[in-house]
C-alpha cells in the first residue's frame, strides 16, 4: 500500500514539474528595453534597445569600470508589423517586449500621426501601457545609444527614471503611455509630450584626454492633439506649464525686478492650480487661480518679504500668460483648454466653434505666501 502511495505521489510531482520544462533562462531571451519609431520615405523605421539583464543585476551591488553591453536593432517596413517581422529575422533569439521602459517618437512620426503605431503595439500581447513617452527632433538611434554615468546602463538615465529628476526639479512633467493616449484621444485633448535630446556641453569625463560626456536632457515639448503634433516648443518657451500641471511639486523661480534684474530665487513646493471657465453661446473666457508657497534659496541683496512675494507673483503671472500666448501664436492648446470645455458640457462636434485667442485668458490670480526667507531672515 505504501508503495502504491509513493508511486502516485511521484506521478503527481512529474505532472506538476512538466509545466517548467519549457521555461527559458534569462540569457536565452532578447529583452527589449526601449523602442523608437521613425517614419521616412513612406516607411516605418523601428529602433530597439536591448540590454543583458544579468549584467544590469550585477550593477545593483556597485558601480563598474566596464561598460555594460548595449545593442541597438533597426528594421524597416511599410507597417510597424512589417518592421517587427524584419527585425525577427536577425534577432538570433526569442524577443520579449514586456519590459519596454521607454518609447521615443521622432518628429516625423508625430507629424504623420501616432495612432497607427499605437494600435500596432496594442495588438502585441506582451506589450504594456506603462512605458515613459518622449518625442525628439534628433536621431532616435543616437539617443538610444547613450549610457549613464560611471558606465552604467541606460536604465539609470532620465529615459527610464524621468520622475526622479522631475521630483528634483519640476518643469515639464513626464508622461506614461496610458496617460498620453487617454489625453490625446479625449475630445479636444492635447497631451504635452516631453522632448528629449542629447547634451554634450554640461559634463565632461575627466581623463588624460578630457572629452565631453553625452547626456540626455528634456529640451522642450510636442503638443499632441488627435494623435498628431505639428509644432515643437523649446524649454524656454513653456515656463508656464509648471504652474498649470497637477504634478509639479518642487521648482525654482527667479526673483526678477520690473527691469528684469535677478535679485535671487525662491523654491516652490506643491503649487495647486484651478481653471475656471465662463462661457456663453460660442464664446468663453477662462481664469486661472494659482496657490503656492515657498522659501528663499538665493538672495543677492536684502529685500522685504512682502516685496519678494509681490515680485514672485508677478513673475508667475507673466510665465503663465506668455506661455499661453506662445501656444496661441503657434496654434496649440498648451493648457488643454478645449478638453476642459468638453468636460464643461460642450459637445465634441461643437469644440471647433470655440477658438483660442489671447483675450480668452481673462484673469490670473496668484496666492503666494513666502513661508520663510531661510538663512536670509
Amino acid at each position: 500500500m505504501r508503495l502504491v502511495k509513493t508511486c502516485i505521489l511521484l506521478i503527481v510531482l512529474l505532472i506538476i514539474l512538466t509545466g517548467c520544462w519549457d521555461e527559458r533562462q534569462i540569457s536565452e531571451v532578447n529583452y527589449i528595453t526601449t523602442l523608437g519609431i521613425d517614419y521616412q520615405e513612406d516607411n516605418y523605421i523601428i529602433y530597439v534597445q536591448m540590454l543583458d539583464f544579468s549584467n544590469v543585476a550585477k550593477q545593483e551591488s556597485g558601480k563598474t569600470s566596464e561598460r555594460t553591453p548595449l545593442y541597438i536593432g533597426k528594421a524597416t517596413g511599410k507597417t510597424i508589423n512589417d518592421a517587427v517581422n524584419n527585425l525577427y529575422r536577425t534577432s538570433q533569439q526569442v524577443v520579449n517586449w514586456a519590459h519596454i521602459g521607454a518609447i521615443i517618437y521622432s518628429d516625423a512620426i508625430l507629424e504623420k500621426g501616432v495612432t497607427d503605431a499605437e494600435q500596432s503595439l496594442r495588438k502585441n500581447g506582451q506589450f504594456r501601457y506603462t512605458p515613459w513617452m518622449f518625442g525628439t527632433k534628433e536621431s532616435v538611434e543616437e539617443i538610444m545609444s547613450l549610457s549613464g554615468f560611471y558606465q552604467l546602463p541606460p536604465v539609470y538615465t532620465i529615459l527610464y527614471k524621468p520622475l526622479d529628476m522631475f521630483n528634483e526639479y519640476s518643469y515639464i512633467a513626464p508622461l506614461r503611455m496610458h496617460k498620453f493616449v487617454s489625453i490625446y484621444k479625449e475630445p479636444g485633448g492635447t497631451a504635452i509630450l516631453p522632448s528629449i535630446s542629447i547634451n554634450d556641453k554640461s559634463w565632461k569625463e575627466s581623463k588624460e584626454d578630457i572629452k565631453p560626456k553625452q547626456t540626455l536632457e528634456i529640451n522642450g515639448v510636442f503638443p499632441v492633439n488627435d494623435g498628431k503634433s505639428k509644432e515643437w516648443l523649446s524649454f524656454k518657451e513653456v515656463p508656464g506649464l509648471r504652474w498649470t500641471q497637477e504634478d509639479t511639486n518642487n521648482t525654482t523661480i527667479d526673483i526678477l525686478t520690473e527691469d528684469n534684474v535677478k535679485k535671487g530665487s525662491v523654491r516652490i513646493l506643491e503649487p495647486t492650480v484651478k481653471f475656471i471657465i465662463k462661457r456663453g453661446n460660442k464664446n468663453f473666457q477662462f481664469n486661472i487661480q494659482l496657490k503656492a508657497s515657498g522659501s528663499v534659496t538665493d538672495l543677492e541683496e536684502q529685500l522685504p518679504m512682502k516685496e519678494i512675494e509681490n515680485l514672485v507673483r508677478q513673475q508667475m503671472k507673466k510665465e503663465i500668460r506668455e506661455t499661453y500666448e506662445i501656444g496661441v501664436e503657434k496654434g496649440v492648446d498648451l493648457y488643454n483648454i478645449k478638453n476642459k470645455l468638453f468636460h464643461d458640457r460642450v459637445k465634441p462636434d461643437q469644440l471647433q466653434n470655440y477658438s483660442l485667442t489671447k483675450e480668452k485668458l481673462n484673469r490670473i490670480t496668484v496666492d503666494f505666501h513666502l513661508e520663510t526667507e531661510g538663512v536670509y531672515e
